[in-house]
């Protein structure tokens, strides 16, 4: 999909939000999160719009009246049994789905790339210390806009519990620009449906880490479980190279929980952080005809699999 086209539909939404900030949170965050939405045009100009949406943050929040900015690369890589899905759906998808194997396939095909898209995404994050050991932070990872708060618990001195609520807008918008000119000869003689739909979801998650601090405060180790749920829906067109084409309605829901660790090493003001996770993911959804145009219908699809995600940031506080 576009990474583009997603910052270019969530910028104005940043934008749209900065008058707010001004008047609840005083001029020095609204730098911040100016600065945010820009780094967020530069990162989705260079990179894809992968699944992966890593944390990068210890255990311990951040100071009152800290705030964290960070940009990086976020990576979700798919087991085999997954990276097959994928691939039988998109060879599907340039054959006639009348034959049920196909349409089969294309199907579990779309669901797993759509809901748990595996590549490469940039990531974004703005973070800001409150008081009571809380912290909020906005993240922005290619295919998802994140908005997050926690609260810690500090268990000793080099040790801290943190937990963690996350709520996920996900907009899902692939490249659709004309292709070039070219004759009718040169138009493809089988239909090539769509493997990448238009969507819109929601999602939440809910991270719990254990941290250590260590080198006095120039390094940080965190570890701990991360459960999240998705729904997305959106359509896909049956035949791109019609003027006018069929239909589809994808509904889907993934379900996923893991484990993760990461450090951070640094000297003020910037700190490198780097972090890994596995997961196991279950996806249900349905692909039906919208209206009358035909194509498959399927109303139970089931997959699931697992994935591993390196991610990896410079982090600056302030």
């Amino acid at each position: 999909m576009s990474s583009g086209a997603v910052a270019r539909a969530w910028l104005p939404r940043l934008w749209g939000a900065v008058p707010w900030c001004r008047v609840f949170r005083g001029p020095v965050f609204c730098g911040d999160f100016i600065l945010l939405g820009g780094l967020v045009a530069v990162s989705a100009g260079l990179l894809g719009c992968g699944g992966g949406a890593a944390l990068l943050h210890p255990a311990q929040t951040l100071p009152v009246d800290t705030v964290s900015i960070g940009a990086g690369v976020s990576g979700q890589f798919g087991s085999s049994g997954v990276n097959t899905t994928i691939e039988n759906g998109q060879s599907a998808a340039s054959q006639p789905l009348s034959d049920p194997a196909s349409a089969t396939a294309y199907a579990e095909g779309v669901l797993t790339q759509a809901l748990i898209a595996p590549g490469a995404s940039p990531w974004v994050s703005a973070r800001a210390g409150l008081a009571g050991n809380n912290e909020a932070g906005l993240t922005y990872t290619g295919r998802s806009l994140r908005l997050d708060g926690r609260h810690a618990w500090d268990l000793s001195d080099d040790w801290t519990l943190s937990l963690g609520l996350g709520a996920s807008g996900i907009l899902l918008r692939p490249d659709r620009s004309a292709p070039e000119s070219a004759s009718a000869a040169d138009t493809p003689s089988s239909a090539q449906a769509e493997f990448e739909p238009s969507a819109r979801g929601f999602g939440a998650d809910v991270p719990l880490l254990l941290g250590y601090r260590l080198l006095e405060g120039f390094g940080d180790v965190w570890f701990g479980p991360r459960l999240g749920f998705e729904h997305l829906s959106g359509s896909l067109e049956l035949n791109q190279q019609a003027p006018t084409s069929a239909h589809l309605d994808l509904t889907g829901n993934h379900f996923w929980g893991g484990l993760l660790a990461g450090f951070s090493l640094g000297i003020p003001p910037l700190w490198l952080r780097f972090e890994l996770a596995t997961a196991y993911h279950h996806l249900s959804g349905d692909l039906t005809p919208s209206g009358t145009g035909g194509g498959p219908d399927f109303d139970a699809l089931e997959a699931s699999g697992w994935t591993f995600s390196p991610s990896g940031a410079i982090v600056g506080k302030f």
